[in-house]
């Protein structure tokens, strides 16, 4: 018994030490990392250094100058490529192997090709169908559909100003009476103006007209009532230009024309 009361000090000093040495151990050893939180390397540093936004950009659109003449090509896919990229209505096509149709048609004068664009011919409507066109434009846009058939021409040149001066004179106010749709038929009148100036578009849906003939298609339009179909074509609405882009028809013209076409597709 005595000698194990000898040696209880020294083993409870030997404990002693060893729990200071695990703390002194756990105290100055580095901090545990978070778990599922992986330091970043250089690399990805770097990374995200070269990733960070160093700015804002924004687009701004130029407007054009005014008075601006709009480039023939524009012109072409804007108003031309309707009937020319199709060869609608016998138009001659934008491509090469349609050399010879528009050799045909400028018969080496291309002033007076340009004044048959700018005025109307057949099938065409003054200016394509569209009035703000001016003369240069028209011009650059006949020079580069001749271009795209192969035949090269100066791209711009004198043209003789058609625009004929316009007053502006106050309409009398009338009052239109409506017109009922069973009374509408078609006349001869209406029917050659038709098929003069109207049957491009409306005889194959270009530009996405209605088809004369097609009831399902004219429905929705007839029931605007026949006054203001009458409207629409002597003003332009949509794609369809102001008498159909053709100027030098007269009012009654417009007009029969229009009934013949709801004649044929009521």
């Amino acid at each position: 018994m005595a000698g194990s009361h000898e040696k209880l000090p020294r083993v409870f000093w030997v404990q002693i030490a060893l729990v200071l040495i695990v703390g002194l151990f756990y105290i100055f050893s580095p901090s545990p990392k978070s778990h599922g939180v992986a330091e970043a390397t250089p690399a990805q540093k770097q990374m995200i250094v070269a990733l960070e936004p160093i700015g804002n950009v924004e687009i701004k659109k130029e407007a054009a100058e005014p008075g601006a003449a709009r480039a023939g090509g524009d012109t072409v896919k804007r108003v031309c490529a309707v009937c020319h990229s199709i060869g609608l209505a016998n138009a001659p096509k934008l491509e090469a192997s349609a050399k010879a149709d528009w050799e045909t048609r400028m018969a080496g004068d291309m002033n007076s090709l340009v004044q048959s664009a700018i005025t109307g011919k057949g099938g065409m409507p003054a200016r394509g169908g569209d009035p703000s066109l001016t003369d240069e434009e028209m011009y650059a846009a006949v020079a580069d559909m001749l271009s795209t058939a192969g035949i090269e021409v100066a791209a711009t040149a004198e043209v003789a100003d058609t625009t004929a001066a316009v007053t502006d004179v106050e309409a009398p106010v009338v009052e239109v009476a409506a017109i009922k749709l069973d009374t509408v038929v078609a006349s001869a009148l209406g029917e050659s103006t038709y098929k003069s100036s109207c049957f491009a578009c409306h005889d194959t849906g270009a530009a996405n007209s209605p088809i004369i003939g097609d009831k399902i298609a004219w429905a929705p339009r007839l029931e605007t009532g026949v006054v203001a179909l009458h409207a629409s074509a002597l003003k332009g609405k949509g794609a369809m230009p102001a008498k159909g882009g053709n100027p030098t028809l007269s009012d009654e013209e417009v007009i029969e024309a229009v009934n013949y076409i709801i004649a044929n597709s009521k």
